[in-house]
């Protein structure tokens, strides 16, 4: 679904998808070779993937900035089982404007980063990625263009990186993914793009030295065309998903080293969207979203062609379902992560796992008395748990951070 999310007191009303941003974190390759070792671990992995779909997801504690009435995580991303990074904003109670903030996980609990943004300025984190084992990137937008940070030391601090000199206005920067400590994606809009009005897509890359702006594929112009997932395979293999048009229908674009092109897509419906893509390989990709603003989506790629999967909706209470997050642990364990809006007041969550054949609802928390949603998620370790960030509301603070896990 579309809505209009507020900036600062006095900007523009940015429209996005319900869900706040997209995340992508780096894909894990379970296995090297075939031998019997892998073979076996192949067993124990499904096992364990196959515990954790029917167990589902779970609420686990975290924090929320002191003062506030306002927290949202939008991203989260790993670097072990002990050491996982979520960003997103807060607003202190009485005032206006939102800030950045991070969230680390130590094993045990999880605790508010500082994370440094222009003064007196709205600013939003909506997406992380871990480059290194201790080098992050996180993106979102500040009042007036995109905000980069970069953390060297495993998300416990974080710093401001420029954005591009040649940067359109109003830019903002929605998700991000990671090649290498020099080769990281991130992509979003602008709004002061070639009509000069409207909302264009915005891609940008890291060299290892600056973050550049790079053309996109020529698509028809609209004025309402959005990028909001990426996700890297390789170097020369990497996709982003977003919409386009007032009424959208999906978008899909692919790098091949060299150029951007636009690429076919199965879904033509209005307010249709996909909002998140997983690459496992040149021949193995998720993009989810949806369609019909009432329908979960779920597209696969085969290596020559995109096409649609089915997928499990919740039907009940008028529901209207999106899928915000997808995460690739290997080619028969898919995760999704989303909400469904239900009796159009209402969000709670949804969480949907591929088992190599089919696509399935699985369990998921629902901690807030109000609305519960989840925005992206990360595997912790091949074999281990998934977390899952997003929002509730109706407790203390108002709105809270929202962070699930599987088990088993």
């Amino acid at each position: 679904m579309i809505f209009f999310s507020a900036r600062a007191e006095g900007g523009m009303p940015i429209p996005r998808p319900r869900r706040s941003a997209g995340n992508l974190t780096p894909v894990r390759r379970r296995f090297a070779s075939a031998g019997t070792a892998a073979l076996a671990a192949a067993i124990v992995l499904g096992i364990a993937s196959t515990a954790q779909a029917v167990t589902g997801f779970q609420a686990q504690a975290s924090s929320n900035v002191t003062g506030s009435d306002y927290n949202e995580l939008d991203g989260v991303t790993d670097i072990g089982a002990t050491n996982d990074t979520a960003v997103g904003f807060y607003r202190i109670s009485g005032q206006l404007i939102f800030r950045a903030f991070a969230e680390h996980w130590n094993g045990r609990t999880w605790s508010v980063v500082t994370v440094p943004s222009p003064a007196g300025d709205d600013t939003r984190l909506h997406a992380v990625a871990a480059a290194t084992t201790t080098g992050l990137w996180a993106v979102g937008s500040d009042a007036s263009h995109s905000l980069i940070e970069q953390s060297t030391n495993g998300g416990l601090g974080w710093s401001v990186v420029p954005s591009p000199a040649n940067e359109p206005a109003s830019s903002q920067l929605d998700a991000i993914s990671a090649v290498s400590a020099t080769d990281i994606w991130a992509v979003g809009y602008s709004r002061a793009g070639s009509t000069g009005q409207g909302f264009e897509p915005l891609i940008e890359h890291w060299n290892g030295t600056a973050w550049s702006v790079i053309p996109g594929a020529a698509i028809t112009v609209t004025g309402s065309d959005f990028l909001t997932g990426v996700s890297a395979a390789s170097s020369a293999d990497v996709w982003a998903v977003g919409r386009s048009g007032r009424h959208p229908t999906p978008i899909i674009e692919h790098w091949n080293g060299t150029s951007w092109t636009q690429v076919p897509q199965p879904v033509s419906g209005y307010d249709s969207s996909l909002n998140s893509v997983a690459a496992i390989s040149g021949t193995n990709a998720w993009a989810v979203g949806e369609q019909n603003l009432n329908q979960t989506v779920t597209e696969h790629w085969d290596g020559t062609s995109w096409t649609l999967v089915p997928s499990p909706s919740v039907t009940a209470n008028n529901a209207q379902d999106t899928l915000s997050g997808v995460s690739a642990v290997g080619g028969s364990d898919v995760w999704a992560v989303g909400s469904t809006l239900q009796n159009f007041t209402t969000d709670q969550t949804l969480a949907e796992h591929w088992d190599g054949s089919s696509w399935q609802i699985v369990p998921s928390a629902n901690p807030g008395p109000g609305s519960n949603a989840l925005s992206s998620l990360a595997q912790t370790a091949p074999g281990g748990p998934l977390r899952a960030v997003g929002f509730s509301t109706g407790g203390t603070p108002a709105t809270a951070t929202l962070v699930e896990t599987t088990v088993g």
